[in-house]
C-alpha cells in the first residue's frame, strides 16, 4: 500500500456524524426503494425457498453496488455525493479498494451491534470513526478538504 502523503493533512476536515447520517438515510432510502422494485416481482412465490434465495441475490446484489460505488465513484454513494463527503483510506486519504472498501461493509454489522454502538463512536475519536472506519481503516471526509500539497 502507498502510504506517502499527497494531501495537506492540515486542512483535512472528517465528516460530522450529521452529515455522515444524511447520507446514509438517503443512501439506506435508495437501498429500500431497489429492494422493492428487485423483490416485486416475486411476492407471489408461493415457495419459501424461492423467496429466500431471491432476498438473498438481492442482498448480494445491492451490497455489491454499495462496494462498488465506494471504491469507484470516488468513495461515495449518491448520499455521500449529496452531502459532499467521502470515504478514504485513514493513511494516505486515496479511495478504498475493493477489499477495503468490503471489509468497511462488513463493520457496519459490528458497529449495529448492539445498539448501534460502534456508530455512537464516532463522537469520540479525534478522526471521527466509527467501528467500521476502525475495522477497514479508513475515514470519512469532506470532499473539498483533500487539498493536494503544494
Amino acid at each position: 500500500m502507498n502510504t506517502s502523503k499527497k494531501y495537506d493533512e492540515t486542512k483535512i476536515e472528517y465528516a460530522s456524524f450529521i452529515a455522515r447520517w444524511v447520507a446514509f438515510t438517503v443512501d439506506n432510502a435508495i437501498l429500500a426503494l431497489a429492494t422493492l422494485a428487485l423483490l416485486f416481482p416475486f411476492t407471489y412465490f408461493e415457495d419459501a425457498l424461492q423467496v429466500d434465495i431471491q432476498r438473498t441475490l438481492t442482498t448480494v446484489l445491492l451490497v455489491s453496488i454499495m462496494i462498488y460505488l465506494w471504491v469507484k465513484w470516488d468513495g461515495a454513494t449518491p448520499g455521500k455525493k449529496l452531502m459532499k463527503i467521502k470515504i478514504v483510506d485513514a493513511d494516505n486519504f486515496e479511495i478504498v479498494g475493493f477489499a477495503q472498501a468490503a471489509k468497511r461493509f462488513a463493520g457496519y454489522i459490528l458497529s449495529s451491534i448492539p445498539l448501534l454502538a460502534g456508530f455512537v463512536m464516532v463522537f469520540f475519536t479525534k478522526k471521527k470513526q466509527c467501528l467500521h472506519d476502525k475495522v477497514s481503516n479508513t475515514v470519512v471526509v469532506y470532499s473539498d478538504s483533500l487539498v493536494p500539497k503544494e
